[in-house]
């Protein structure tokens, strides 16, 4: 059996499957009442949310000592599935905004870059050598993080939600919040003694949604983020003596840059026209009083 690799065949595979089940998902429910379409999502939803538990029954977290680490808010798209449930009924629009933009964003990422499911590590120090391509964990792995994509997708195609470059610099803040559920989670786990206390803060170790740096194989994305990340922001652990970035304030600065862009394409794709008549208020503003002047 072979396994996932960036470009490789089963790489496509699982991208052209998840097309597939988009444009089938859309076909099904073209017709359907808007009633229908709700209860539709919302059953994605909560499927996501009971897959997140079962897991735990599963190869390799049956590795696991304390295995319902494993299902707490480790990291953001494990959060995404334990909020998803009450976010969707929440009228806010920020919340509904930052429901949609993440969802739709961790979805493609894990399929631009599925790094789960061609790691050889699980939990940041299990070695578990090649994953086969369809290893129950891997399917469930795509699954999940298809349906944080599929679930904002419907509702933004059926016009559930609407997304606005009024509020779009709320949605970085709102995943800063985020990363510190995260950290906090991070806390009490290891207080409890589920994790081990050598392993907090870590970057190389279970390091979720890198709060504590980027990992040393990852130097992509180190690049990405080490010109953002002032020198000061390095520490080296007192006891262990690995060096780490301090916890969820180095995210800070990225995240308002590159959870900005993201933000800003999500804008041009769904709020095309206000995103436009935005900008060029904001660096053209006397054309703008022109124009209402020859209109009035």
């Amino acid at each position: 059996m072979g396994q996932v690799g960036l470009f490789n065949f089963y790489y496509f595979l699982y991208i052209a499957l998840a097309v597939g089940v988009t444009i089938l998902s859309v076909k099904f429910l073209k017709n359907k009442t808007n009633r229908f379409r709700s209860r539709f999502i919302f059953g994605l939803i909560m499927l996501n949310f009971v897959i997140h538990f079962l897991k735990v029954m599963i190869y390799p977290y049956t590795l696991v000592d304390h295995v319902w680490t494993k299902v707490t808010f480790e990291n953001i798209c494990a959060t995404s599935v334990l909020l998803f449930p009450l976010l969707y009924f929440v009228k806010n629009k920020t919340i509904k905004d930052y429901m949609v933009m993440v969802g739709m964003a961790s979805g493609v990422i894990t399929f631009i870059a599925p790094v789960d499911a061609m790691s050889s590590i699980f939990n940041g120090t299990i070695s578990i050598g090649v994953r086969p391509a369809f290893l129950l964990e891997n399917i469930r792995f795509y699954f999940a993080h298809y349906l944080l994509f599929l679930i904002p997708f419907l509702m933004m195609h059926y016009k559930m939600h609407e997304i606005s470059i009024r509020r779009a610099y709320r949605a970085p803040f709102m995943l800063l919040l985020i990363f510190l559920v995260i950290f906090i989670n991070e806390l009490i786990i290891t207080a409890l003694g589920w994790v081990p206390k050598e392993h907090l803060f870590d970057p190389n170790k279970r390091n979720p949604s890198f709060i504590f740096g980027t990992k040393e194989e990852f130097t992509g994305i180190g690049m990405m983020v080490g010109a953002l990340i002032p020198s000061f922001f390095v520490l080296t652990h007192p006891v262990y003596e690995f060096t780490f970035l301090m916890p969820v304030i180095w995210l800070i600065l990225p995240t308002i840059v590159y959870g900005g862009m993201i933000a800003l394409i999500f804008c041009f794709i769904y709020d095309k026209e206000d995103t436009k008549l935005f900008f060029k208020q904001v660096f053209n503003p006397r054309s703008i009083k022109s124009e209402e002047s020859q209109k009035i």
